[in-house]
């Protein structure tokens, strides 16, 4: 019999095996991302070349995590899933798992408005909402990254 490391591993519908790095935002759990997972994801993020974008998504790509929140941010809300909806997110995705706590709250916020072709979206961004919250050491910055995004939200929902 095997054993377990970790029950709620069988509960979540997919694995990495899924799909391709760029999709991993959108399908797996903080807990599914292990070196093997960071690695490529890396990588992925590594091979793609910036036609459109700008400096912002070069920026975001090569691991900056401000720039991977604004990419992120400027999708808002996001209705439909695209090649450059997954790059833009992956980047962010990447800056959640190198501990970056502002990327991994804004991750939960993008992932929980998200339409996604699945139904978990809430599991998901529940996910690295407490990642976020293990991972915020710096209790000023915490509440930066949080006013940061409160303000942002604001401004969308009014429309401005």
């Amino acid at each position: 019999m095997p054993v377990l490391i970790n029950s709620s591993d069988d509960a979540w519908p997919f694995c990495a095996e899924d799909g391709p790095p760029l999709a991993w935002w959108r399908m797996l759990p903080m807990h599914h991302f292990r070196d093997a997972e960071h690695l490529l994801v890396r990588n992925a993020l590594e091979r793609i070349a910036v036609i459109h974008g700008g400096e912002q998504v070069a920026a975001a790509l090569r691991g900056d995590p401000a720039a991977a929140i604004a990419a992120a941010l400027s999708l808002v809300p996001i209705r439909e899933v695209s090649l450059s909806i997954d790059i833009a997110m992956t980047a962010l995705l990447r800056s959640a798992l190198n501990n970056d706590a502002a990327a991994a709250l804004v991750l939960s916020h993008v992932i929980g408005r998200a339409e996604l072709d699945h139904p978990f979206a809430a599991e998901l961004a529940t996910s690295w909402l407490a990642h976020h919250f293990r991972d915020a050491r710096d209790p000023h910055r915490f509440a930066q990254a949080e006013a940061a995004l409160s303000g942002f939200l604001r401004q969308e929902e009014s429309g401005t």
